[in-house]
């Protein structure tokens, strides 16, 4: 449940050109009509986490692969590498280990294939189920906030509120924080986002 944050990154695709719609129409409705022609996201990311009983933040960075309805490559690039892949097969992990850097993989756990299934969702725009999981509370501004709270008690042990802030045009995601049931902080900040790219036929398989 740790990383259940991973499920909101379905929009990184910043720095685009905004979509005409009416204001009137709800923020769900805009951001779908905002990202209708999206069906292949590229980003690199920064993951900072600010540990209750740390001082200092631990920051790690990498790059994601999204490809709209199934396919899914969250890879870190430092400190280590490691990361996973969800596709039409199913799912699969991997990390370098030792002085040579050899890579262990293994089938994708729970865990991450729960992380990895609801990150896909909010991939579709899956506002119905946002709100069968969360309470959603709306900022409008220049850059939308969506605060999510979860509803199930299980879940909210171990995540307070995600904070998804976005950027004017709609067609991406700026900033994730996720504050932890035990005070520590996790902000995601994405960029150098490529939208609709050409993609290597290895993409979604394994290093």
């Amino acid at each position: 449940m740790r990383t259940i944050f991973m499920s909101f990154l379905m929009l990184v695709c910043l720095a685009v050109p905004a979509t005409s719609f009416s204001k009137e129409a709800s923020l769900f409705d805009r951001i779908k009509l905002a990202n209708a022609n999206v069906s292949v996201v590229k980003a690199a990311f920064e993951q900072s986490s600010k540990l209750a009983l740390f001082n200092d933040p631990l920051v790690v960075t990498g790059e994601l692969v999204l490809q709209k309805p199934q396919n899914l490559r969250w890879e870190y690039t430092s400190p280590s590498a490691s990361g996973f892949i969800l596709n039409k097969n199913g799912g699969l992990q991997w990390c370098s280990t030792g002085k040579n850097c050899s890579v262990v993989r293994s089938e994708l756990s729970p865990s991450l294939r729960v992380m990895a299934n609801q990150m896909l969702l909010w991939v579709n725009i899956d506002e119905e189920t946002l709100t069968e999981d969360f309470h959603i509370k709306i900022t409008e501004s220049k850059n939308p906030t969506i605060l999510l709270q979860p509803k199930d008690e299980d879940m909210a042990k171990f995540i307070k509120s995600i904070a998804i802030e976005l950027p004017e045009s709609l067609r991406g995601v700026k900033n994730i924080t996720v504050t932890e049931a035990n005070n520590s902080v996790i902000t995601l900040k994405f960029g150098k986002t490529l939208i609709n790219p050409e993609i290597a036929p290895t993409a979604f398989k394994m290093p």
